[in-house]
């Protein structure tokens, strides 16, 4: 596995300090948080299997543009509580901005929301 990313260390980091107990005695660790998400972000257009695909570093400098690149967004069926006859909604979210998870972005996606904040 030469080509693993296991032993990358990024230049900012949070680190876990661990106090391990184990046969009587005490070792203080520091290991760093690294975390891994895997999942289709192309809306089903990569065809590749994952372990073919190249990882994507994400920072606080990338991430809008990595976010627009992939454009992921939810569909989901809720409850209409704003007309209050128990039918459901579609609601469908984009996301190619930090800004777009804020709760006004969000109304802003829904056409029923977006029409009482007057932004229709």
């Amino acid at each position: 596995m030469a080509d693993t990313f296991q032993n990358e260390v990024p230049r900012a980091r949070i680190n876990l300090k661990l106090s391990l107990h184990t046969g009587g005695a005490q070792k203080k660790v520091e290991l760093p948080l690294k975390l891994l998400t895997i999942g289709d972000f192309s809306h089903g257009k990569e065809n590749r299997p994952l372990s073919e695909r190249e990882k994507i570093n994400v920072n606080k400098n990338n991430f809008n543009s990595v976010l627009s690149e992939f454009s992921p967004e939810v569909n989901l069926s809720v409850p209409n509580t704003l007309a209050g006859n128990g039918e459901e909604e579609n609601v469908r979210l984009r996301f190619t901005d930090i800004k777009d998870f804020e709760p006004e972005q969000v109304a802003r996606q829904i056409p029923q929301l977006r029409a009482m904040a007057g932004d229709a």
